[in-house]
């Protein structure tokens, strides 16, 4: 009995060994007869995971007779989840996905704050991706954002080239610009940043419109943009270049390299990208034909012919790397690194000296980043705590003038700290539903510190003194809370958060502000069926004064003394969004089609008003004042796709607002003129992209640009098919259709690499201004329609993922 007692034991002590050895499983995935690479398995919510390889198997331990849940997602195709129980015999697992021709299910973060299927948001979210920008020839961020409803970027100086973003029909300042979720886009960086920032880099970029953005940081009032950057995922390289042509004479040209490094334990990645653009200065009006006025403002002289820039001369190199490092299943930091620097100079006669041309409006800026970022998982992934702390500094030299001045030197430089910490909760089951919750707290210092330079003054035998033009520190506390609970139909999302800003004026101390502001945030989506979804919120939103306006430099071109003025009674801004959306997916046959309408509606009170006026001194004062007009905007964005087989696809998306002040509003010096428009806005905008593969080699892509007719204002000194204009005015613009057609060829280059031949044309029809003012005393705010003309280019990619 004791033998058979001791033979029991051990045999239970066996079983209990051989089903401690976790068995390898083997995955395959597929599509059809074609094998996915690259996929993405996660397996029981995230508590384990891997990836694909190029052939599409993985392979996994798992523990024997154990049920796990199995989710593969991969760009280009349908979630799929599998309940699957290995055993010694059964240890292979299948998936045959179902590919996605539209890409409606991109993972996102933007809507919530946590990784989620975009069509399981609360919030609409459209997503622009890297294959997207790759494909059109799209160079930098700004360029690709037109393709996205209720989204515009137009150029706001003929001379500097700066552009800015509308969402929504609001102005850039409105917008929440963020990388990789971090508000690191200061007032200085967001005049260029659009125009800075690589596709090399680009994972895909994420648009949360209207004030459901909120939880992001003050300037969400017209809608956030979440630039989310490239991983590392798996070995893999990419190299390309690009020239471009306008006229023969003015060029464009572009290279760029990325790479992904990932060890064989992956526990440690890394991704390193690099970018040079050089782009030559263009002017659109040569022939037309200019005067030098006298003391008294009038034509004097000989005609001169007209030597301006309407495209600024521009170099701009990237380099950056991101770092990943997995202690365990449970925690990973990440470090990234990235540098910047961006030389561009707009007016005439580049050849020569800064001051010593008609006009000059250049910027020689530097900019570094650095971002640590670390993750903790609970064992069940209940718990997932992020940290993060990052950092960016800027230097900008620069020169703003007219007539030789010799007082349009100036430097600016920028500090910006991030840190903050946010805590994800699976709650788990709720009410028949699952509820999320996220709560966190952030700090954002942001220092600003702008100088005209000395210079010697011939008149009084000696060197001048440095002016400050704007010298401002920036604190911002912040802590946020929001709760979103999902069940089969409804998705409920309630969230709120409060900032602090102290703003510090360290010149004088006179215009110093502290801003407190509770901004809710609710979002609601009902699925009234497989294919139809409704979602509407609304949120209220605030924006804290700032000294430092850069406007300054399109309103001031002939050197003279600057200085900013808060009113002492200036209050924040604040704002009351609505928008309430349908949407629709259905596949018809082998047809998919994806459909949607949304409204929207936002209020701003106490505008921040501009006001310029002159000291006696010559000095130009720029006050800043609360208006007691509001401002509204509301309007219907529409988007469209469908794909009729997997060899064609279409894009559109267009939109109809109106953006009004409640009262007239002046838009130049306190004796300008006023206007209830909202100006440079168009009351209708839209897109069209189409993709269609003819062969396996060949593919040709189509994309349009449409913008309606707007009011611009003109302000009165520079000439118009040789004649000086004397009055102010508001002009309202022709419609602009910007056409893109582009054709590429794709083959073997080695056995893992592949080689695309690209080449194509930009703005087919040419479609510009019909006037451009010519003149050193010319409004160079007077621009708008397609920034760039028409454009022949070829390119040239190879990397071991293009497909």
């Amino acid at each position: 009995m004791k033998n058979f007692a001791l033979i029991q034991i051990l045999l239970l002590l066996s079983c209990a060994i051989t089903n401690a050895n976790p068995i390898k499983v083997i995955g395959h995935i597929t599509s059809g007869d074609e094998h996915v690479p690259f996929a993405n398995v996660s397996i029981n919510d995230g508590q384990k995971g891997v990836f694909a390889d190029k052939d599409g198997h993985f392979t996994i331990e798992l523990e024997e007779n154990q049920t796990y849940s199995f989710l593969v997602s991969v760009v280009g195709y349908k979630d799929q989840t599998i309940e699957f129980k290995p055993t010694r015999s059964n240890h292979d697992i299948h998936f045959n996905l179902t590919k996605d021709l539209l890409e409606l299910n991109e993972v996102i973060v933007s809507s919530s704050r946590r990784s989620q299927s975009r069509q399981e948001t609360s919030s609409v979210v459209n997503v622009v991706g890297s294959d997207f920008l790759m494909k059109n020839d799209i160079k930098v961020v700004g360029e690709g954002l037109n393709y996205i409803p209720g989204t515009r970027v137009e150029s706001t100086c003929g001379n500097c080239g700066s552009t800015q973003l509308r969402l929504n029909g609001l102005e850039g300042p409105y917008t929440q610009i963020l990388i990789d979720s971090r508000p690191l886009f200061s007032g200085l960086v967001g005049v260029y940043g659009l125009e800075q920032i690589p596709v090399a880099m680009i994972d895909q970029v994420e648009v949360v419109r209207g004030g459901g953005s909120v939880l992001y940081g003050a300037n969400a009032i017209g809608g956030t943009v979440n630039i989310i950057t490239k991983s590392p995922k798996f070995n893999a390289y990419e190299v390309g270049t690009n020239f471009g042509t306008i006229d023969g004479k003015s060029h464009d040209y572009n290279m760029y390299f990325n790479t992904s490094l990932v060890s064989k334990n992956e526990k440690t990645s890394s991704y390193i990208y690099g970018s040079y653009r050089n782009r030559d200065v263009w002017n659109a009006n040569p022939d037309d034909i200019y005067y030098q006025l006298d003391d008294d403002g009038n034509p004097t002289g000989s005609p001169i012919k007209d030597d301006f820039s309407e495209l600024t001369a521009m170099k701009t190199l990237s380099l950056g790397t991101k770092v990943y490092h997995q202690f365990s299943d449970y925690n990973k930091l990440s470090f990234d690194l990235k540098y910047t620097h961006d030389e561009r100079r707009g007016g005439n006669k580049l050849d020569l000296p800064k001051d010593q041309a008609d006009i000059t409006e250049s910027i020689d800026m530097h900019i570094g980043t650095a971002m640590l970022n670390h993750d903790w998982f609970s064992k069940d992934k209940k718990l997932h705590l992020n940290s993060y702390l990052s950092g960016q500094y800027v230097h900008r030299d620069s020169y703003y003038g007219a007539y030789q001045q010799k007082d349009g030197f100036g430097l600016t430089t920028g500090q910006t700290v991030v840190a903050g910490s946010q805590l994800n909760i699976n709650l788990g089951e709720f009410w028949n539903g699952k509820s999320f919750f996220v709560t966190g707290v952030e700090y954002i210092n942001d220092q600003i510190h702008d100088k005209k330079l000395s210079y010697f003054d011939e008149d009084l035998g000696q060197n001048t003194q440095d002016a400050t033009v704007s010298d401002q520190i920036s604190n911002t506390y912040a802590i946020f809370a929001q709760n979103e609970w999902v069940s089969n139909r409804w998705s409920v999302l309630v969230g709120a958060r409060w900032d602090f800003v102290d703003i510090v004026d360290k010149q004088t101390h006179e215009n110093d502000k502290r801003v407190n502001s509770i901004n809710p945030r609710v979002n609601l989506k009902y699925k009234l069926n497989e294919n139809m979804q409704l979602r509407g919120g609304f949120a209220t939103g605030f924006r804290a004064p700032q000294m430092f306006s850069e406007d300054l430099h399109i309103e001031v071109t002939s050197g003279q003394g600057v200085r900013t003025q808060l009113d002492p009674n200036l209050k924040p801004e604040s704002s009351l969004s609505y928008n309430l959306a349908w949407d629709f997916d259905k596949t018809f046959g082998h047809v998919q089609t994806y459909f949607l309408v949304e409204g929207f509606h936002t209020r701003i009170k106490d505008r921040f008003d501009n006001q310029y006026n002159y000291l006696e001194d010559g000095t130009l004062i720029l006050f800043k004042r609360n208006s007691t007009s509001d401002a509204i905007v509301q309007g219907i964005n529409l988007e469209g796709r469908v794909a009729p087989s997997e060899k064609l696809s279409f894009q559109a998306a267009y939109t109809i607002q109106s953006a009004k002040y409640e009262e007239e509003n002046q838009w130049g010096d306190e004796d300008s003129s006023t206007s209830k428009y909202i100006l440079r806005t168009p009351n209708q905008y839209g897109s069209l992209s189409a993709d269609y593969k003819i062969t396996n080699q060949w593919t040709a892509t189509m994309t349009g640009v449409y913008t309606g007719s707007m009011h611009v204002p003109y302000l009165p000194g520079g000439f118009i098919d040789g004649q000086l204009t004397t009055e102010e005015e508001l002009i309202q613009s022709e419609q602009f259709f910007d056409m893109g057609l582009k054709i590429a060829y794709m083959t073997k280059l080695t056995k893992d690499s592949n080689i695309q031949i690209g080449a194509g044309v930009k703005n087919i029809f040419n479609q510009m201004q019909s006037n451009f003012v010519s003149g050193v005393d010319k409004d160079a705010a007077f621009v708008y329609g397609p920034i760039t003309p028409r454009m022949f280019y070829i390119d040239i990619r190879i990397g071991n993922l293009l497909n």
